[in-house]
């Protein structure tokens, strides 16, 4: 019982990273740089559904804890901002090692195809969940859940802003948003997202963590590293909650987009490896 307890309290603080419409663009821009005959492959796997249609599945298995609750925190991992290297041994959350157990489930012949279509509906929602900066998270806020701000004068949490909220405001369907990130983009910076792995891929997402969090309203007190509006150890008023509009947006969305074209990108390449 408590260690459902446990699993139930890590995904409530980390889960959803962008939402159904973040995630079905990643899944929709993955499709359009599969290998035909790999394309074909998922789609036999899947039975006929798209990565788009399978991409929120790991978060609506959240009904089902009995059978999935080992997998809450498979969403999230901590990086600490002080930290050059990545210790996930020491990080409540599992993405980093989770994203490679299922590329092996993919690679493994041997496996059957209940356990691929397994591995391939994770597979496609935790290398979209790696590309949110607040999915590697500090370990200090709850990867931003903790973090009260005001978005066009409606309480959120930062989390919940990158997830869907930004996403939301700008209107777009995911087919729209799909369409439009990929948009301008040239050979050369496509070749470049292919290289890496998926730690060079939350390293990108541990070095934007740094840049997104607003700053203090109120001069800061108690630990330096956490934000005052990040603090779940006290109310935060209204008043001392950064004021997020236009110009928060302006900045980021076009991060937010460029984050999904390269997990996009990203998942192609990783499925197009391991199932050719």
């Amino acid at each position: 019982m408590k260690t459902f307890i446990l699993a139930m309290a890590l995904f409530s603080a980390n889960a959803l990273a962008w939402g159904p419409t973040g995630h079905r663009t990643v899944g929709l821009v993955a499709e359009r740089y599969l290998n035909t005959d790999v394309h074909l492959k998922i789609y036999n796997i899947l039975d006929n559904q798209t990565l788009a249609r399978v991409s929120t599945w790991s978060d609506e298995i959240k009904s089902e804890p009995q059978s999935y609750s080992h997998t809450y925190n498979w969403h999230f991992t901590d990086w600490a901002d002080e930290a050059h290297d990545h210790d996930e041994t020491n990080s409540s959350g599992k993405l980093v090692g989770a994203i490679r157990e299922q590329v092996a489930v993919l690679k493994d012949a041997s496996a059957t195809k209940d356990k691929k279509a397994f591995a391939l509906k994770f597979l496609v929602h935790l290398i979209g969940d790696v590309h949110m900066p607040l999915h590697v998270g500090n370990g200090l806020d709850r990867g931003g859940n903790a973090c009260k701000v005001l978005f066009h004068n409606k309480p959120t949490n930062l989390h919940a802003l990158w997830d869907e909220g930004m996403i939301n405001f700008t209107g777009l369907s995911f087919t729209e948003m799909g369409s439009f990130v990929i948009q301008g983009k040239t050979r050369e910076q496509i070749l470049a997202w292919r290289k890496g792995d998926v730690l060079d891929w939350a390293r990108e997402s541990k070095n934007l963590r740094s840049k997104i969090y607003p700053a203090d309203v109120t001069p800061a007190s108690g630990p330096m590293s956490v934000k005052q509006y990040c603090r779940y150890d006290i109310k935060v008023p209204e008043e001392n909650m950064p004021k997020l509009a236009y110009e928060y947006s302006y900045q980021f969305v076009p991060v937010i987009e460029e984050r999904l074209f390269q997990a996009g990108v990203r998942l192609a390449m990783v499925l197009n490896e391991a199932l050719k």
